[in-house]
Order: structure tokens, then C-alpha cells, then sequence
């Protein structure tokens, strides 16, 4: 990974994704690393989908990001 690319992965990052909860990128890639292999997962571990809009802003940008990364 050259210097550019980690720079890009790293803001990519801090990017937030639940803003009712403040979840994180990062923190979603996480969870997947970590075992997390459904959306189901990613709710339960990080919280994402119980906040106020109950997932309606950010449940399609955690699928998709599961699609990436799986």
C-alpha cells in the first residue's frame, strides 16, 4: 500500500456511517474483522440501527460495506 492509498484508507476510516450512535468505518471494519458477518452482528455489537432513525440512515451504507469487505 503505497503512502496515498494508506493516507485514503485512513480518512476512510473516521468517516461516520451511524450518526445517531457516532459509529465509525473503522469501527464497522472492525466488527467485521472481528467475526461480525451479517448486519444482525454489526447492529448488536456496535449499536448501529438503535438510535433514533432505527437504522433508516445508515443500514444500506453497512450493508455495503459488508459487500465490500465479504
Amino acid at each position: 500500500m503505497n503512502n496515498d492509498s494508506y493516507e485514503q484508507h485512513v480518512i476512510e476510516s473516521f468517516k461516520v456511517i451511524c450518526l445517531c450512535k457516532s459509529v465509525k468505518k473503522g469501527s464497522i471494519l472492525k466488527a467485521i474483522k472481528e467475526g461480525c458477518t451479517n448486519l444482525s452482528d454489526i447492529n448488536r455489537k456496535l449499536g448501529t440501527g438503535s438510535g433514533d432513525c432505527h437504522g433508516e440512515r445508515c443500514q444500506d451504507k453497512i450493508r455495503q460495506i459488508l459487500n465490500e469487505v465479504t
